[in-house]
């Protein structure tokens, strides 16, 4: 057998580890990360599971990978040098806002997540964040309160937008109307009102306004 015949399929077609990452995120963001594994990215590619193996050691390395390539392309990329930290925070946690909302399983499954191989992205991100939240003013310890408030609501919206888009048989506007016609959820109706069409964005700035409040002049005399 010649050697390139004894080359995997994967190697055969130019199989680059790029591209290993980007069917991986694929099938990540399709099916979620708990059903990603190196056989459902050679099937997303058409090739043998063994010609993964020679881009990625295992599935925690692609895991990795995934998130890396996520955080960088979706958070990282174009942050200036020289920014006011609060205004860099700001972008951040809006990038981790909108990346959540486009891909929710993604961003859900990363936040929290310790990688195995450092530096990456994840890490660069969190450093980013803390230390501006320090410089605009926060003690290290309220630094990390402020740091997972900014996460929480990233993902708390992520996983509210999904939901609220997720399909159903009866029409949200149809479930609505049924619930506002209990007296038990009076109060509640108030917010249901404007719950068939929220205005995302509108709301995570109020978020990220109430959470920074403390640190931006601003915001100060609004309490």
């Amino acid at each position: 057998m010649s050697a390139s015949e004894s080359r995997s399929r994967g190697e055969q077609v130019g199989l680059t580890r790029e591209a290993v990452v980007a069917a991986a995120e694929s099938v990540a963001d399709r099916a979620g990360l708990a059903d990603l594994s190196l056989r459902a990215v050679a099937t997303e590619l058409g090739v043998s599971p063994t010609a993964i193996y020679n881009h990625v050691r295992d599935r925690d390395e692609l895991v990795d990978a995934v998130a890396d390539a996520f955080v960088s392309r979706e958070v990282l990329q174009r942050i200036e040098e020289g920014m006011d930290p609060l205004e860099r925070v700001r972008l951040v946690a809006r990038r981790l806002h909108r990346a959540g909302i486009e891909h929710p399983g993604l961003l859900t499954a990363i936040v929290g997540y310790l990688p195995e191989q450092s530096p990456s992205a994840q890490m660069d991100c969190a450093q980013l964040l803390l230390a501006d939240l320090r410089e605009a003013g926060a003690t290290p310890e309220r630094a990390v309160v402020l740091y997972r408030a900014l996460l929480t609501s990233c993902v708390g919206e992520a996983v509210a937008h999904a939901n609220h888009h997720r399909p159903c048989a009866t029409s949200i506007e149809d479930r609505l109307e049924r619930h506002r016609s209990f007296e038990r959820y009076g109060v509640l109706g108030d917010y249901l009102r404007g719950a068939a069409k929220p205005e995302w964005e509108a709301s995570f700035e109020q978020q990220l306004d109430l959470v920074l409040r403390e640190l931006d002049p601003d915001q100060r005399g609004r309490r």
